[in-house]
């Protein structure tokens, strides 16, 4: 019986699994911090436009919290991790407890799906990174953002930590 070889493509696959693994640390290879990120903000966007007030039950099944009573905005960020294979970090819900989770990057290598933190005069805020916005700006897609799900743009300057 004649065997078939491998496609390129398959073999191309294999080769970068096994990199990946050999480089992540074979069993320590998570979703978290290799391949998530996208899909982190794809579960943000596809709930953009939900409101605190008319979708507060859906919001708060999807959360865990009810958004017309608590900030949820680390509520949300741990929604779209989930969504995306990952572990949140404890305390997921306030956005402060975000800023040592995974792995630190740079905001000028900040990739979309990375997670934001930002800080203003009233706290702090986390977001899911959704590119440049402009000079000095960045646009972030989270929860309680507005009361709602949405996309916003930022100061570049208020971000306190980049995490992947």
């Amino acid at each position: 019986m004649k065997t078939r070889k491998p496609s390129r493509l398959a073999q191309g696959a294999l080769a970068g699994l096994l990199t990946a693994v050999l480089f992540f640390g074979g069993s320590d290879f998570t979703t978290d911090t290799a391949v998530a990120n996208p899909a982190r903000l794809a579960a943000i966007k596809r709930v953009e436009g939900l409101h605190e007030r008319k979708n507060r039950k859906q919001i708060q099944a999807m959360v865990g919290v009810n958004p017309a009573s608590t900030p949820w905005c680390g509520a949300a960020a741990a929604y779209a991790v989930r969504k995306a294979g990952g572990k949140p970090p404890a305390g997921h819900n306030k956005a402060i407890s975000w800023r040592n989770w995974g792995t630190a990057v740079s905001l000028k290598n900040a990739r979309k799906g990375d997670i934001v933190l930002f800080r203003f005069k009233r706290g702090y805020h986390v977001a899911v990174y959704n590119g440049v916005a402009g000079k000095g700006r960045i646009n972030a897609c989270g929860g309680n953002m507005s009361n709602q799900f949405k996309c916003s743009n930022y100061r570049a300057s208020s971000v306190v930590a980049v995490r992947r």
